[in-house]
């Protein structure tokens, strides 16, 4: 059993059923979950996650969104970015643009807002 529970975690069965067990609220022997291959779990999982960082990128768009709100979703969204394989992003903007004209040879404009 050992041998079975670490090779579920070396190949991600284990937080795959964590994931539908959190977000279903049932266990992982409901037939709902044991009726599904690991690639129909898989796919589901990632669709959750490319909505989520849909909700994420929408909220951050909000200009009613206060700044401690903000740096949350950008951690949620570094998070689920890299579970994706994306580039991730900073939790300021401007930064970020001074960082990307710095690794393309130009000054960043530091008075910038």
């Amino acid at each position: 059993m050992k041998e079975r529970a670490q090779y579920n975690l070396e190949h991600g069965l284990v937080w795959l059923k964590r994931w539908w067990v959190k977000k279903y609220n049932l266990p992982p022997v409901h037939e709902l979950f044991v009726g599904q291959s690991v690639a129909e779990l898989e796919l589901e999982f990632f669709e959750d996650l490319w909505a989520q960082r849909e909700e994420v990128m929408h909220q951050l768009e909000d200009e009613d969104t206060r700044s401690a709100e903000r740096s949350v979703m950008y951690r949620q969204l570094s998070v689920i970015n890299n579970v994706l394989g994306l580039e991730t992003e900073s939790s300021d903007p401007l930064v970020d643009q001074w960082e990307k004209d710095l690794a393309e040879g130009r000054v960043p404009d530091l008075e910038a807002r």
